[in-house]
């Protein structure tokens, strides 16, 4: 069927503007995490027991070039023609089970935030490329592919010599000013190692400027009358299933530390989180209050699992949920469930600090109870703690008073053996109860 051109209306987005959309709403530290993503999935693919050790990813962040290197199986001629450098996830793409890149834009949208020109060098076990773009030159040109400037396939290449490196030189302006401050470092190296602490807790080694990021793994109190509260469940979509996992308890005293953990696939999307969106506040605050220091031990985690990146309730830029996931929904109410008696807890640990006694059974099961990392601490049903026991009921009381001369007041006490006023009283009356009141 022949089309008339004159009916054709050219919808086609041009490359300035796709460019400034794709990175206008992605912090300069993020867009560098896509970038580790991309190594991890590597790992992943080679990998599919979790089991890191060995595998290294090398971030280089200087005012002149950012670099990231690993060896962690590199991207196959295949992929990096048909897919690796497509805007977007083809349907039929095949997917890498519990990958963390789900959009298919990670890769593009961190070179193009970066600089301006960059290279691309993979190498698999049995293949080799390169690619080079000056991203100016690109977007002058109507065609939207690369091109391979080095390619070789049907190599034999030892596993230990795989792996990806993705260089960027002619860093915009405000990048390099950023590369250059201590404070943006580390605060890149708080947010890597953030995103990405169970990867690293499974051997994967991550460095920064040549730096390790050490590991830091999360953790929850747990004793005899301490434990946790946990709850797991499949869910089945259309197209797979998630399993997710929830854990909420407490820990050590750090504000900035409290709060709700949330992953996709390993990946921490959401940290120490304290708002609405994971249920503080919620009912206006009956339900579950808003988050006060009071709180500062409370610590929840929820993990999202899928073969399917797609089915996993984050945003694109995987700075948080789809609140409007009907997964998420369904969990979010769980999560508030699992809350509420840690928050009861930590009120009664709280109204424990006012009474006027050394015994203090709440503080002490916090202060004697033990650490463990999420994935092994043991767990309950319900948040699981000590309750203080009630306070005996004292008699009622009343006061009496008179008045007698102070001379006999002086013999009384000596007789005795006491040095107020009051003792007098109090001996003199139970003096006389004891003889004349009690059978």
């Amino acid at each position: 069927m022949t089309v008339n051109e004159n009916l054709i209306i050219n919808a086609r987005p041009t490359k300035d503007f796709f460019i400034d959309m794709l990175v206008k709403d992605i912090k300069l530290t993020r867009a560098i995490i896509d970038l580790v993503d991309n190594c991890i999935d590597g790992a992943i693919r080679i990998r599919p027991d979790r089991n890191y050790k060995g595998l290294v990813v090398r971030v280089e962040a200087t005012p002149k070039r950012f670099r990231v290197a690993d060896n962690c199986g590199g991207i196959s001629v295949e992929l990096a023609r048909a897919y690796a450098f497509r805007f977007g996830r083809p349907a039929d793409m095949d997917l890498t089970p519990h990958s963390i890149g789900h959009v298919g834009v990670g890769m593009k949208r961190g070179l193009f935030k970066l600089g301006s020109r960059f290279r691309v060098e993979s190498t698999t076990e049995t293949s080799h490329f390169v690619v080079e773009v000056d991203v100016n030159d690109w977007k002058m040109s109507e065609d939207w592919e690369f091109q391979f400037k080095e390619l070789e396939e049907d190599l034999t290449v030892p596993p230990e010599k795989c792996g990806s490196i993705i260089s960027v030189v002619s860093l915009h302006e405000s990048v390099a000013e950023d590369f250059g401050l201590e404070n943006f470092l580390n605060g890149l190296r708080y947010e890597i190692r953030q995103a990405h602490q169970q990867t690293i807790d499974k051997g994967l080694i991550i460095t920064l400027n040549g730096i390790p990021l050490e590991s830091h793994p999360m953790e929850l109190l747990y004793s005899d009358e301490l434990r946790p509260a946990f709850f797991e469940k499949e869910f089945t979509q259309k197209g797979g299933s998630v399993n997710v996992k929830v854990y909420a308890g407490i820990a050590q005293s750090t504000p900035a530390e409290a709060g709700w953990y949330i992953y996709c696939n390993g990946r921490m999307i959401m940290g120490a989180d304290q708002t609405l969106t994971t249920g503080w506040g919620k009912g206006d605050g009956k339900t579950i209050p808003k988050y006060h220091n009071q709180f500062a031990r409370f610590r929840g985690f929820t993990y999202f699992d899928s073969d399917d990146a797609g089915l996993l309730p984050w945003n694109t830029t995987k700075t948080g949920v789809d609140a409007d996931s009907p997964i998420f929904r369904v969990v979010s109410l769980k999560m508030v469930t699992l809350m509420r008696p840690v928050i009861n807890f930590l009120n009664k640990l709280d109204a424990e600090k006012d009474i006027k006694t050394d015994v203090r059974p709440l503080e002490k099961a916090v202060t004697t109870a033990r650490t463990a990392s999420v994935a092994y601490v043991p767990t309950s049903s319900t948040f699981m703690a000590p309750t203080p026991k009630p306070k005996p009921k004292l008699p009622k009381t009343g006061r009496i008073t008179y008045n007698k001369p102070v001379d006999q007041i002086d013999k009384v006490k000596k007789v005795l053996k006491v040095t107020t006023y009051k003792e007098v009283g109090e001996k003199t009356f139970d003096y006389f109860y004891e003889r004349e009141c009690e059978e």
